[in-house]
């Protein structure tokens, strides 16, 4: 566990009181409080100053006895570069050393151990401010004040402010009538936390969750993140107010559940995310043997008496698309692990959803979620023949709908099918227009229906979807590099640097969001932020002989390195005909390139879909072999 020592540092304009927990400004007030993590991050990181600690050094040291995920480290330093109003790509403060860790490069001043004096019931107990974290717990934080400026005239003004703070709390603790009159409550449903961190299970912490989410999304005057938009919020730390405000919602449900004879007793707390306030307590205990009859249960419980706090009627329960508690488990392991869009983590995914449905033949939702999975193996190159794979998502697509054909996300599937296979184009804005119209509350099919007006030409549509997405997924970085994405292709370089900074602020290892900034740096002829974000798609490893050529030949050397890279991989199975086509042309080797695309649409490479307005293909765009190639894709 983090020990807690009397030490004070000073940066810049910051004094970090370590023993008092507080962090203040010389020149002026900090605007936002650190979570309890963050805090603690930045303790360790002043303490170590100039020297790299491992992410997992740093995971052991905040998380001592938790298994959490990279994803909660960054979110620290994320919040605590915030704060400290570090702008993306600064490093003023915090460096990041790619796939390392990170150290803290600011000189630090250790003035040593702060003035101890006795302390009176005052000043620990009046000068303390509460902010709840997922547990309801005290976090703690001491506002110090100065010792001589007490006068009687501060105890007026302390207990006016206890006064009011009384007002205020019961105010807010209370159901009041404005929660009801207010047409649009946005609210997120966090998943459960285990009491026993050692016993965690994806049926009890994601299927209550998305249980409560499905019964509450049908209600009207309630607006429901789903679960997508909140599956990342499982670590046992998460700090449920800091979750609420990422999903900029106004009530946060965390709940904690336990394990015990049999049963499963679950307590949640409805906070108010702009208060910090407890608004309600909740309590349920069901009977486990049946996994869908308890999660049911569970929600409809919860679920009524959040819709009594509401002023709302409660929905139907939820639909899970099979009555196989196995295949279900399957399903949302699957879920899980494609969400982190990793090459592993999807294989792993493929393996656990072809189980469900064979479990399950007539699971539709499962074949969608198959294809999902399939289509991220290939984009993250998990697979070395992805016409194979995409094939096989398409056939689980056709299987999906064959089964339910009103399911939304099994049409925004087909509709990027239709582009990527078919050529199709009014086919596949057909599939996306019915997928939102299907369920207008799903961030996906938004967002996969603004990437194919973005590849349609059509960007200020496509601004529009994809920013329906991100109202509906305010935290997805699926989404914001959607957005990024969109604004390359529209050649909007500045507006795609910043979202894209953004993204890699709060994900460092977010390799799409790299991906965008090499491009727009690169059409905008800054060759070393260009060079910089490049290395970051690499190995660590390769980053000194990346350096190396970049320093003798400058960008046209790192295309050659790229160029000659891809032919070796080609000689070996792993061939990628659009990348060796992208690094000929930066190269002026068009000819090349025409070969090279060629062969990407015979092997229908889905990056292809971008060839209408891609800025990277304008050098070729005068040649009437490029004219041809966008009609047979089916852009002319």
């Amino acid at each position: 566990m983090y020990r807690e020592t009397k030490e004070l540092y000073e940066f810049g304009p910051f004094r970090l009181n370590v023993e008092e927990h507080t962090l203040t400004r010389t020149d002026g007030p900090i605007n936002d409080l650190l979570p309890e993590k963050a805090f603690l991050t930045l303790c360790v990181l002043v303490q170590k100053g100039g020297h790299l600690l491992t992410k997992q050094e740093l995971l052991t040291e905040i998380w001592p006895d938790s298994f959490v995920e990279e994803n909660n480290l960054d979110k620290c330093i994320h919040a605590i570069r915030q704060v400290l109003g570090e702008k993306p790509g600064e490093n003023k403060y915090i460096e990041t050393v790619r796939k390392h860790g990170y150290r803290f490069v600011a000189p630090v001043n250790s003035v040593g151990t702060p003035h101890e004096s006795a302390t009176s019931v005052l000043d620990s107990e009046f000068l303390t401010e509460w902010t709840p974290n997922s547990t309801g717990a005290d976090n703690g934080r001491v506002i110090a004040p100065e010792r001589s400026s007490w006068t009687p005239w501060s105890a007026v003004v302390v207990g006016i402010i206890f006064v009011v703070a009384a007002i205020a709390s019961g105010y807010f603790l209370y159901p009041a009538k404005d929660v009801a009159a207010k047409k649009r409550m946005e609210f997120a449903v966090l998943p459960m936390n285990p009491i026993d961190p050692a016993n965690r299970s994806n049926l009890y912490e994601i299927g209550i969750a998305e249980s409560l989410i499905h019964q509450l999304s049908s209600t009207k005057g309630l607006i429901v993140r789903p679960m997508s938009a909140v599956r990342g919020y499982s670590d046992v730390e998460q700090d449920a107010l800091a979750a609420g405000r990422e999903q900029k919602v106004d009530y946060v449900l965390a709940s904690n559940y336990q394990i015990a004879d049999g049963k499963i007793r679950i307590t949640s707390k409805l906070l108010n995310v702009a208060t910090g306030q407890i608004a309600e307590t909740y309590k349920s205990e069901k009977e486990v043997a049946n996994i869908f009859a308890m999660q049911d249960a569970i929600a409809g419980d919860v679920g009524n008496k959040l819709a009594r706090f509401f002023g709302v009627t409660v929905g139907p329960a939820a639909n899970r698309g099979t009555d196989n508690q196995e295949a279900y488990g399957l399903y949302i392991q699957g879920t899980v692990l494609v969400g982190k869009r990793t090459q592993e983590s999807s294989g792993k995914a493929i393996e656990y959803l072809e189980q469900a449905v064979r479990l399950d033949p007539n699971y539709a939702l499962a074949y969608a979620r198959l294809a999902h999975a399939y289509d991220t193996h290939v984009y993250t190159g998990g697979t070395k023949n992805g016409h194979e794979d995409y094939l096989k998502a398409k056939a689980a697509i056709e299987k999906a709908l064959a089964i339910d054909p009103d399911l939304a996300e099994a049409h925004s599937y087909l509709g990027e099918m239709k582009i990527n296979y078919d050529a199709d184009l009014e086919g596949a804005e057909r599939e996306h227009k019915l997928a939102v119209e299907l369920n207008p509350n799903s961030s996906t099919a938004h967002c996969m229906y603004a990437l194919l007006l973005s590849y349609l030409g059509r960007s200020d549509e496509a601004i529009a979807e994809i920013k329906t997405a991100i109202d509906l997924e305010p935290a997805s970085a699926e989404n914001h590099h959607t957005y990024a994405f969109i604004l390359f292709l529209a050649r909007r370089y500045d507006e795609a640097i910043t979202e894209a900074q953004r993204l890699v602020e709060t994900d460092s290892e977010y390799f799409f969001a790299y991906n965008v900034l090499r491009n727009c740096y690169q059409l905008k002829g800054d060759d070393d932020n260009a060079f910089e974000a490049f290395v970051h798609m690499n190995k660590p490893e390769d980053t000194d002989s990346l350096k190396v050529i970049y320093s003798r030949s400058g960008s046209r050397g790192i295309s050659e390195h790229e160029l000659e890279y891809w032919k070796a991989a080609e000689k070996t199975g792993n061939r990628n005909n659009n990348k060796l086509a992208l690094h000929s042309i930066e190269l002026g080797y068009y000819e090349e390139a025409f070969a090279y695309l060629e062969k990407a649409f015979v092997e229908r490479r889905p990056s292809l879909v971008s060839l209408k307005v891609n800025p990277r293909y304008d050098p070729l765009r005068s040649d009437p072999r490029f004219d041809d190639l966008l009609k047979r894709i089916g852009f002319r």
